[in-house]
């Protein structure tokens, strides 16, 4: 697209557009202000000029990303299981990451993002909203609190294992596991389950496993 076809406010949502797809394809490593603008075909200086500095850029696009996280645990529908639910949520979360390993990475960096931004920490907590009312509602403890943000150790715990998980999947750990075409689909659909399952069963002995 030439610097011509622009309208007025389009140009700062077409760098963080430039700046998502070159995160996919290269990772946060390979990003550069530079290659952004060069990417939506403005400028070397537009970057900035918009954003401030790589940090601004990236912050941007850390919100599309939650917004994108978000978008993905929401499609798991709520059951009237708290255990099923709180798997459920697990699982996109780790899905997600294997789906996306670039953008997981970068809101997992402090030092590439804004973390106080308010934006920021808007998207974080509404995207990650129903992750926490379902490890609240499993452990019977206290639901997120948008207003009053404090370490509540049932909610840090949950969200651990699901990190931990998600970051073994991008690091190819699952290639030391299984001797199959696709490891990373492999462990998603035979290991994921039964690892969610055991680290948070259901109380009832007589509920089904499955949460399909």
């Amino acid at each position: 697209m030439s610097r011509g076809n622009y309208h007025h406010g389009d140009l700062k949502a077409a760098l963080v557009a430039a700046a998502e797809t070159i995160i996919r394809d290269e990772g946060v490593e390979g990003f550069t202000l530079r290659k952004a603008a060069s990417h939506a075909g403005v400028s070397p200086g537009a970057p900035s000029h918009h954003f401030g500095d790589m940090r601004g850029l990236l912050t941007a696009l850390a919100i599309r990303v939650f917004g994108q996280l978000g978008a993905a645990l929401s499609a798991y529908q709520p059951t009237d299981r708290a255990a099923c639910n709180l798997r459920n949520q697990a699982e996109g979360y780790v899905r997600f990451a294997a789906a996306n390993p670039g953008l997981f990475r970068l809101i997992c960096r402090v030092d590439l993002i804004n973390g106080k931004d308010p934006a920021l920490l808007e998207a974080s907590f509404v995207a990650l909203e129903g992750f926490g009312k379902a490890i609240a509602v499993y452990f019977d403890g206290e639901a997120p609190d948008r207003e009053r943000r404090t370490l509540r150790p049932h909610l840090a715990g949950a969200m651990a294992t699901a990190h931990g998980l998600a970051h073994m999947v991008i690091e190819g750990r699952p290639a030391l596991l299984f001797e199959t075409p696709d490891p990373v689909q492999t462990f998603l659909e035979e290991s994921l389950p039964v690892i969610l399952m055991t680290t948070w069963p259901d109380r009832q002995s007589n509920q089904e496993n499955s949460c399909g």
